[in-house]
């Protein structure tokens, strides 16, 4: 770690500082383990003597463990602190850091070593300087190799840069939120779930597989038996330091869609050419008198592309990020066919389309506000009661929200909270349909 002290005179009886005996690092008193080597102190103490005084020599700052790819905040000699990813090593000496500042080539011997010694809720203790950290997990370089931990696992963790000791009561009041957003009220992210990690919300069901992919599934539609897989791709992902971002691709498959649904939803493009009436106005047929199979079930596609980032707040409370998106699906080629004969007709200048940006920010460590901003030519106001009755409509197509009536509105915003009760429950509400989230994570 590059730690050194002067010598000690006139000291106290009870020791300050033991040296290990494996690498000569310079361990305060109390340390049970060497957070240089992580080697036990414990003999070193007992030769050392209780009150025996110790002398050091001035020992020479050693450099930091640097490698390509890591991705932290470094701490330099002189005080400069920089957030960024490690993409090259020039000449053994120097690193190059790609920061969002710009490109940095900073002498490996200016830059301190971050060391941890941290205690896992399980009791396992890890001691060694740190490989590379993001939101989820900080990878520590061991004697006897790299370990990775998860920061949820972590009940104690002092730090160390150079000879400044950043203890765990000030790392706790930095924070990373409970919830990392895969969606803003019904659209998208770019960020997938947790690796291994299950997702049960009102509408949807979701597993996250690795970093990169997600798999979902509206099992509303499921128990009607329009069996439906929602996978989510990460195209690109770049995280350098304090923030990350993410670029994704994904797309609905379902096999047995009522297009009937489909049709209501963008009723507001099924028009009387002659009277201009349409069929989302007050007064207007049901759509299935004018669908020419309404109880037709078709293979129906979706598919979105979403640009992500979020990053640390300055005072290191929390995270904010941005989100822009859009997303179609297949009646751009196949519209649900009409009655012969009747008055009712697409709209020629009907494409479906949604697009969004939307903002997130961490309020306190559980509490999170949410806003966004939306055109999309398929939306409708819906009212509170009229979301219930739709959402528990057992008797046509239950756990989802999909109405013919409604105030048709194709810009809108939204705004709310979602508050993490545990690391495992959330509760959402905002001022647009559904209104209330729930949902549950492990």
């Amino acid at each position: 770690m590059g730690a050194w002290c002067l010598p000690a005179i006139g000291q106290p009886d009870h020791p300050d500082h033991v040296e290990c005996p494996e690498c000569g690092h310079v361990n305060e008193w109390s340390n049970k383990f060497c957070i240089k080597c992580g080697a036990s102190l414990v003999g070193a103490k007992q030769e050392a003597g209780a009150k025996q005084e110790l002398v050091r020599p001035l020992r020479v700052p050693q450099p930091a463990t640097l490698e390509a790819g890591m991705s932290r905040v470094f701490h330099m000699r002189d005080g400069n602190v920089v957030s960024g990813t490690i993409i090259d090593i020039e000449h053994d000496s120097i690193a190059v850091i790609e920061s969002p500042d710009g490109l940095l080539r900073i002498p490996n011997r200016e830059i301190l070593e971050e060391m941890v010694d941290l205690v896992k809720i399980d009791e396992t203790h890890f001691v060694g300087p740190v490989l590379s950290e993001d939101d989820y997990s900080i990878s520590i370089k061991t004697p006897y190799g790299v370990v990775v931990v998860l920061k949820r696992d972590i009940l104690t963790m002092d730090r160390y840069y150079g000879d400044k000791k950043v203890s765990w009561a000030e790392e706790k009041k930095r924070f990373l939120p409970e919830e990392e957003l895969i969606d803003i009220f019904l659209d998208p992210t770019a960020f997938p779930l947790q690796p291994h990690t299950i997702y049960l919300s009102g509408l949807s069901l979701g597993y996250g597989f690795t970093r990169n992919f997600m798999l979902r599934t509206k099992f509303g539609s499921d128990f009607v038996g329009d069996l439906n897989l929602q996978p989510h791709f990460c195209l690109y992902n770049r995280s350098t330091g304090t923030s990350e971002l993410a670029l994704a691709f994904g797309t609905g498959l379902y096999n047995h869609h009522s297009m009937k649904y489909e049709a209501g939803k963008y009723s507001h493009w099924i028009v009387d050419p002659k009277t201009d009436k349409r069929l989302d106005e007050e007064g207007a047929v049901l759509v299935d008198s004018v669908l020419s199979d309404p109880d037709r079930k078709e293979f129906f596609v979706t598919s979105y592309l979403v640009l992500s980032r979020r990053q640390s707040i300055a005072s290191g409370r929390g995270k904010w990020g941005w989100h822009i998106g859009g997303m179609t699906n297949s009646m751009i080629l196949n519209k649900p066919e009409l009655k012969e004969g009747s008055v009712y007709e697409w709209d020629d200048s009907f494409i479906p389309y949604r697009v969004w940006a939307a903002m997130d920010y961490d309020l306190t460590k559980r509490l999170k506000f949410l806003i966004e901003v939306f055109a999309d030519n398929g939306h409708k106001f819906i009212n509170v009661n009229d979301t219930w009755d739709s959402y528990f409509d057992f008797g046509g197509s239950p756990f989802t929200v999909e109405m013919q009536e409604g105030d048709y509105q194709p810009v809108d915003l939204d705004f709310g909270f979602i508050y993490s009760f545990n690391e495992h429950f959330r509760l959402g509400m905002h001022f647009q349909s559904p209104y209330l989230e729930i949902y549950w994570k492990w």
